[in-house]
This record gives C-alpha cells, structure tokens and sequence, in this order.
C-alpha cells in the first residue's frame, strides 16, 4: 500500500512539473502545414528507402546477378533460357520501378542525400537493363556496373546510417511490378 502511495504521489510531483512547460508549448503559434507536412514527409523517407532500396536490390541480385554469374542466361534448354529471360525482365522492370520510389524517399530526406546521385545512376542504368533484356543481349560489362552500382548504393546508404538489406520480392510483387 505505501508503495502505491509512493508511485502516486511522484506522478503528481511530476505532472506539477511538466505542466507549467506544457502550458507554455501551447502558447506558442503553431507551425504552417506545410512545413508540418514536409516534416512528416521526411520523417517517413527513411523507412520508406529502406523498404522500397530492400526490395529493388534483392529482386536484382536474386534474379538478374545470380542467374547471369551462373551462367543461366547463355546454357540450358531453350524454355529455360526463355524462363530466365522472362524472369530477369520482369525483375528489371520492378527494380527500375522500386529505385525510382526509393531515389523519391531519398530527396525527402536530408541523410539521404548522400544516395541521390548513385540512385540517379541506377535508375538510368536499369533503364538499359530493360531494354538489353528484350532485346536477350544482356552482357557482362552492364551486368558488372550494375552490380557496382548496386554496391554503392548500399554503402553510400549505410554511411548515412539507413542500413539496407536485400529483401527477395515475392511473384505477385513481380508480376504486379510494385510491392
């Protein structure tokens, strides 16, 4: 029983403190909204790259940069290379899509600055990508950049403290081309 009494009386002690700073908060003249909305909007940059930069880079690297280092693209069967062709489009079009919400967030942002002009590359880069995929004249040298790329992206993002990590997007999110 002391004990509660104890408890409420330090919660009474502490809001007879705060109340007096609570009361001269609200004095102060509010914010415009739209500093206020800009605000929000770059609060919710940050999770919002890390969602979207996740899901681009590990579509890319599970369907497009493995597949081509092993070889997928250039042996097997017929329908398996037109599978991995299939999959590698679909898959360069979603990560084309996803870095250009993350390149998005990351102008929002004042940290993630330091990501907009390597996101600006990778934007255009998987732009090419696209295009190689259709026309099945995929090749090394953009596979390679585009992994560098990617390699930058990834550490310009962990030097501005917003760790990314691959996230393997599901079929539907591939198909629907948004996650």
């Amino acid at each position: 029983m002391h004990h509660k009494r104890l408890i409420v009386v330090t919660l009474a002690v502490a809001a007879l403190a705060v109340a007096p700073t609570l009361a001269g908060a609200q004095s102060v003249t509010a914010t415009p909204a739209a500093i206020t909305a800009t605000h929000a909007a770059s609060l919710s940059a940050v999770p919002k790259f890390v969602f979207h930069a996740g899901l681009a880079l590990g579509a890319f690297h599970h369907f497009i940069y493995l597949p081509f280092k092993a070889g997928k693209f250039t042996s097997g069967s017929f329908f398996s290379k037109l599978k991995n062709y299939v999959e590698a489009g679909a898959a360069a079009l979603f990560v084309y899509h996803e870095t250009k919400l993350a390149l998005r967030d990351a102008q929002q942002n004042k940290v993630l600055k330091l990501v907009v002009a390597p996101l600006t590359a990778v934007v255009a880069l998987f732009n090419a990508i696209v295009s190689k995929v259709k026309g099945h004249n995929l090749d090394a040298a953009t596979i390679t950049s585009a992994e560098g790329a990617v390699a930058t992206i990834e550490d310009q993002a962990k030097r501005s403290g917003s760790s990314v990590s691959e996230v393997v997007p599901s079929a539907k999110q591939l198909l629907t081309g948004s996650a």
